[in-house]
């Protein structure tokens, strides 16, 4: 579920005692709040709703828009600094985001191990020192944009050592390093540039490199570069690799936390088992 509205956190009193044990009523009360919309107003039941379905509310923040960054930094202020670091486990920072805005947020969720972080590069200042004490397993990331100007990317840093899903916006610059992530790392999308001199060849390298691997996707724009593309990396043979486009990152981004079959990670995984035969 997206943070797309803020808590103000005053108090409710319960106008209800409770019928059913409290784990039931609990596990009642969560599933509702799966539904969209529920989850705002199940919060206003009671004070004991609230402390449970709010867990559930900030558990994923996709700061969409300028507007919901800043409603998010102002319920941010209300709370104690704990409460964010222990349920935003899902974050996901878009390119116009303000900076400063951004590093707040970042500083706010240090317990998120689902990290999508676009911000427009290269930066004056690096971002990379706000996010790593993370250790995400999900992660999308503009390289430019988190380490800088003068920062150069260290793969086998810690912040890498736990990613099994990575999605590198601008990697042919450091494509010669990416062998050097995690072992753990089975799923890689990479943004495929049909127009960048060598792409072909260092993904092919890419792919050699990185026998982890279980899929790797070729990340286009539209549906019409996507047959080019089928055309022009034809020839690396590597059943682990699809051509797939995204129209949507933020929608995309969201529905490969759900597992659901939207993903593109599922709908590649589809594609790979079907070209082995399984």
């Amino acid at each position: 579920m997206s943070q797309t509205e803020t808590i103000s956190g005053e108090g409710h009193e319960d106008s209800f005692e409770p019928v059913l044990p409290p784990e039931i009523e609990r596990e009642i009360f969560e599933l509702t709040a799966q539904f969209p919309g529920n989850a705002v107003n199940l919060v206003l039941v009671a004070r004991r709703t609230q402390i449970w379905i709010e867990r559930l509310i900030y558990e994923t923040v996709t700061l969409a828009d300028c507007e919901i960054c800043d409603k998010f930094l102002r319920t941010v202020d209300s709370r104690p600094a704990q409460f964010f670091a222990d349920n935003v486990k899902s974050l996901c920072v878009p390119g116009d985001i303000d900076p400063l805005g951004a590093v707040r947020v970042l500083k706010a969720c240090q317990g998120v191990v689902n990290l999508a972080i676009w911000l427009v590069g290269p930066q004056d200042t690096p971002f990379f020192p706000f996010v790593s004490a993370l250790r995400p397993t999900h992660l999308s990331i503009n390289i430019h944009g988190l380490y800088g100007v003068q920062c150069t990317p260290d793969f086998a840093h810690p912040f890498f050592s736990h990613v099994t899903h990575l999605e590198l916006i601008d990697w042919l610059e450091w494509a010669p390093h990416i062998a050097a992530l995690s072992p753990h790392l089975t799923h890689l999308a990479l943004d495929f540039d049909l127009c960048a001199e060598g792409s072909v060849t260092l993904l092919r390298a890419v792919l050699a490199a990185c026998r982890s691997l279980a899929v790797c996707i070729a990340l286009v724009g539209d549906d019409e570069s996507m047959i080019v593309a089928s055309d022009r990396l034809a020839g690396i043979g590597d059943a682990r690799l699809v051509i797939l486009s995204e129209s949507d990152v933020i929608e995309n981004w969201e529905a490969s936390l759900r597992g659901t079959d939207a993903s593109l990670w599922a709908f590649a995984e589809d594609i790979v088992a079907a070209k082995s035969g399984l």
